[in-house]
């Protein structure tokens, strides 16, 4: 009970050094930065760019049917109808042949995401954005280069969230990056509305900030993560939907730590979960039906993830998930349901005919990859899917 692994969950450096231009020089310069106060309003600052760049009656904007609430989110504020594609079977990609049948002249943004880290496969969604007029927009909540230099983000603007349990953690803020080498890049970059952001003021705020990142801080360490997964009110690990309110800009507090962050963020190895990927291959992975979804979807060993993703046969999934939790081992169901059946998502009701996201989502288990993951908890996930 009292060790804890949490599902995600890198620390937080306070130190304030460097300025915000620093996330390119640490990532890709084909990019310039719009930084917004949460990942769900860069996304939908975004989606609001397609909609006035494309200027159609009934702006629609197309992302997968399973994911986080927060896509909807963003597409409602923005005044895009979301429209939802179905997963490839036993994998995180949209099906590529229902996405073609869904894009129209009313498509104004084709949502590419990558899951878990894994990324999508953009260059064949691409093709489809460009047929039809639509901007690529590569949500990149959950995946972030692991080195300077290594990057692999392909849409014609990619948003960032550093958000609690993200990559790069400051427990708030998000991006917008636009793509330079893109025609439409100087359209874009004007159409971005942060002129129309509120800038929240507020004299308590460097002291609220350093003091909800030390909590975090010590609340993600094994030996005490225990206590707030016992508070039921802190709602950890659960899938809500919460209308976006407003688009605001991001506070200097997060902005100013955002290079330190990235630097730290980039000096960890991708050790733990190149010894997860090695001890499955030494599992029998046939006892619980388990699909290796890295394995299977060809990640290169130098690739970040956020989390490492198996599918677990129907059956066994919950009986694994019990034994992998019961000695807090960060095992986690990721999102219960398709955005369809999630609770407050009751305008996506009509929409059906996802039978393999429905399926992912129903077999779905992730392992943790963060930096506190020790060789003994690796070597206990082993034993334990081995039997």
């Amino acid at each position: 009970m009292f060790y804890q692994l949490p599902p995600v969950g890198n620390p937080i450096n306070l130190s304030s050094a460097g300025s915000d231009d620093m996330l390119l020089q640490l990532t890709d310069s084909r990019y310039q930065p719009h930084y917004y106060a949460s990942g769900t309003a860069a996304l939908a600052a975004a989606i609001i760019a397609a909609i006035k760049l494309k200027n159609v009656g009934r702006p629609e904007v197309i992302l997968p049917a399973y994911g986080c609430p927060d896509l909807i989110s963003a597409a409602v504020f923005a005044g895009a109808q979301p429209v939802l594609v179905d997963l490839e079977a036993d994998c995180p990609w949209m099906n590529l042949a229902q996405l073609a049948e869904k894009t129209s002249e009313q498509t104004v943004a084709i949502i590419g995401v990558n899951l878990f880290g894994i990324s999508e496969r953009l260059s064949q969604l691409r093709i489809l954005a460009e047929r039809v007029g639509a901007v690529l927009i590569e949500d990149s909540a959950q995946a972030f280069p692991g080195s300077s230099g290594v990057c692999v983000w392909q849409g014609d603007l990619v948003i960032l969230s550093f958000g609690r349990g993200k990559p790069v953690s400051l427990l708030g803020g998000g991006a917008v990056l636009c793509n330079k080498e893109k025609a439409s890049y100087s359209e874009l970059t004007r159409l971005m509305p942060e002129g129309e952001m509120r800038a929240r003021s507020n004299m308590l705020a460097p002291v609220q900030f350093w003091l909800k990142a030390k909590l975090y801080n010590g609340m993600i360490n094994p030996r005490l993560y225990w206590l707030p997964q016992s508070l039921p009110f802190l709602h950890l690990g659960e899938t809500r939907y919460h209308p976006l309110s407003e688009i605001a800009s991001m506070d200097k507090e997060r902005l100013s730590r955002l290079a330190t962050n990235i630097k730290a963020y980039q000096s960890n190895t991708v050790g733990v979960q190149n010894k997860l990927r090695e001890i499955l291959a030494q599992c029998d992975l046939d006892k619980y039906g388990i699909t290796d979804l890295p394995h299977l979807c060809k990640i290169p060993e130098q690739q970040r993830l956020l989390r490492y993703p198996l599918l677990v046969r129907r059956d066994a999934r919950d009986e694994l998930y019990e034994k992998l939790s019961r000695i807090g081992l960060g095992v986690s169901r990721m999102y219960p349901a398709i955005l369809p059946e999630i609770d407050g998502l009751e305008m996506l009701k009509q929409q059906c005919n996802f039978s393999e996201a429905k399926s992912f989502a129903e077999r779905l288990l992730t392992l943790p990859t963060h930096a506190q993951v020790k060789q003994r908890d690796i070597d206990h996930i082993g034993m334990i899917i081995s039997g």
